[in-house]
This record gives structure tokens, sequence and C-alpha cells, in this order.
């Protein structure tokens, strides 16, 4: 075979495995130990990033190796990086999805294999598909709880502030930030926080939704081009996660609002650091605490749990459950009281 064909050979074959063609990174030695695969679905996320340095720590000394893949917020890549890990055998797959139609899949390929399948912060498989397998289980945290917090918060900044219906029309004008569409995080922080807005009395008027994909980036260059167009007439900018709320601030700086400018409220999700630093900034209204060291360590107990043969229920994982669901609670992070999201 000659060098050319035997190179081509080769890259196929990483980009097969998905596991070499993205990065596989093993946390803690797996000399004698079960080794669970995860597939996280962007490692430059912010959020995942903190969940996933958690879970790697855990395993330094726990029961469980890890074989860690990132997805880099692909689909395709995704699906390489599942079947990859099938393949290698793992005894445990964790899968921080992007894709839920294809988790019934995902799951009969977990129990064709006889392992257990962790969803983990992401859109939960149907009850139907959660049914169909014994050791199948969803942790995340209550989405919709993250979008009464939102809500409540440009709730109470508005009653509590006379300019803050800056054209007068007497409405809540606002953009909307959303994370992933068809994600079920993204659907929950985007109707709940606006129903929380409507329920305490304010009317709403939505000038703008706009998909962003989780990213800061994204969301700057989508709320400057509104800010060009409608820049007086916004009065709120909600975000379902900090990354986009902070890169909506960015815009805001860079046309003259916050600081000595005009004041428009941002409220974003996860209580990230650097989403915690514009709170005290005064740059971002406020947030919700998904802790993501609560997430990482919630999945390597139920980990843990499952290796020792263990139940899986609310006192042993030391969380809410119903039926299949781990849920785990947000808290209101503002000014008042950013200790509470030291992690």
């Amino acid at each position: 075979m000659n060098k050319k064909l035997l190179s081509l050979v080769l890259i196929s074959g990483l980009i097969v495995s998905g596991v070499f063609a993205s990065g596989a990174q093993e946390s803690g030695d797996s000399a004698g130990k079960k080794v669970a695969g995860f597939v996280w679905y962007n490692y430059a996320d912010t959020f995942i990033t903190s969940a996933r340095t958690v879970v790697a720590n855990e395993a330094v000394n726990g029961p469980v190796a890890l074989l860690s893949t990132d997805s880099q917020n692909d689909i395709a890549m995704q699906a390489n990086n599942i079947n990859a890990l099938f393949a290698k055998k793992v005894d445990y797959i964790c899968i921080n999805n992007i894709s839920p139609n294809d988790s019934a899949s995902m799951i009969q390929k977990a129990k064709d294999q006889n392992i257990p399948i962790l969803f983990v912060n992401c859109t939960s498989p149907t009850e139907e598909e959660l049914a169909s397998y014994d050791k199948v289980y969803h942790i995340s945290s209550a989405a919709e709880q993250s979008g009464w917090i939102q809500g409540d918060a440009v709730s109470e900044y508005w009653k509590a502030h006379s300019d803050a219906d800056r054209n007068g029309n007497g409405k809540l004008d606002y953009i909307m930030l959303v994370g992933m569409q068809g994600n079920y995080d993204s659907q929950m922080r985007t109707d709940k926080s606006i129903e929380r807005v409507v329920d305490n009395g304010i009317e709403v008027n939505c000038l703008q939704e706009m998909l962003c994909d989780w990213q800061r980036g994204k969301a700057m260059n989508q709320v400057a081009s509104v800010l060009a167009a409608n820049g007086n007439d916004i009065d709120a900018i909600f975000a379902n996660n900090d990354d986009m709320a902070l890169g909506a601030i960015e815009a805001l700086k860079a046309s003259g609002y916050l600081g000595d400018g005009p004041y428009i409220p941002v409220v974003g999700v996860d209580a990230t650091k650097v989403g915690v630093q514009a709170i005290e900034e005064g740059t971002l209204l406020a947030t919700s605490l998904n802790n993501p060291v609560t997430l990482g360590k919630t999945i390597y107990k139920v980990l843990t749990l499952l290796d020792e043969g263990q139940p899986i229920t609310d006192e042993t994982v030391g969380a809410t459950m119903t039926g299949k669901h781990i849920w785990l609670d947000y808290v209101a992070i503002t000014k008042d009281n950013i200790e509470d999201a030291a992690y």
C-alpha cells in the first residue's frame, strides 16, 4: 500500500472512531476499574467545562474511570463519538445529548450491550423511551425554575424603576437569546421566563427572538444588530445562559449602554464565575445557579451506585427523583446573594 493511500485509510479510521477524532481524554486510573464513556456536547461551553472538571476530579480516587469526548456542538461528531465508545465496550455511557430525536436509538444500543446509559444536562428522552430499558436515567436541572427566576428578576426591576419602560408604550419590550432550537432547557427558559413576567401583571412585547447556539460571540453580534435598529425600544434582554448574556452585555457596552449610558437589564442562567462577576460589576441583573459542581458530583454518584450495585433513589443519590428523572434545583442569584454562587 502506498503512503498516500495508507494515510487516507488511517485518517478515515480516526474519523469513524470518533473518540480519536474529537480528542478523547481519560480521567482516573482505569487499571482494574470499569470505564464510563462521556459524550459532552461542547468543551468550549463554560458551564460544561466546569461540570466536566468536577466529574474528572471525582474519578481520580473513585471506582469508575472516565473516557471523555467533545462533540463540538456537532450532531455528526456526537454520533461518531457515541459509536466509538460503544465499539470500545465501555461499561457505562453518559450523553450530554444535542440530538433528542436519536435518544431511542442510543438507548437501544445501550440495551443491546446491557450497559447503563445516563442522559445528563440535556433534553430528556420520552417517558416511553425511558420505560423501554431498566438501566437508563436522566440527570438535569428543573429548567422551568430558571425561567421563573429570570421572569421574577426582570419583573422586580420593571416595577421598581419608573424609567424601565424606555419608549413609554406601557409594555416590556424584550429580546430573547435562545440557546438551541428544540432543546428542552432552551424552551423552558424561553417560555417560562415570559410567562412569569405576564403572571406578574406586566404586558410584554417580543421585539426579536434569536437563535445563538449558547455562544457568546453569536449573541454579541445578533444583539449589536438589534441595537442598531431598535436600541431605543429594548427594555430587557433574556438569555438562555450566561455566555449569551455576556455577549449581549458586550454589545451593549460597545453601543454606549450600561456604565454612564442607558441601563438595559440582562438576565442569564448558570451562575458561571464570569456571569457572577458581571453581577458584581452591575452589568448582569440576575442569573440562576445551575451548579456544575452539584451536577458533576451527582453524575459520578450515580455511576458509583451503579458500580456498587446499589439502588438509585432519592436517598442514595441525594436529589429529587420522579421515575427515571433525577432533578437538581436552581437558585436565584442577584447582587444580594452573590456568595450563594460560590463553588
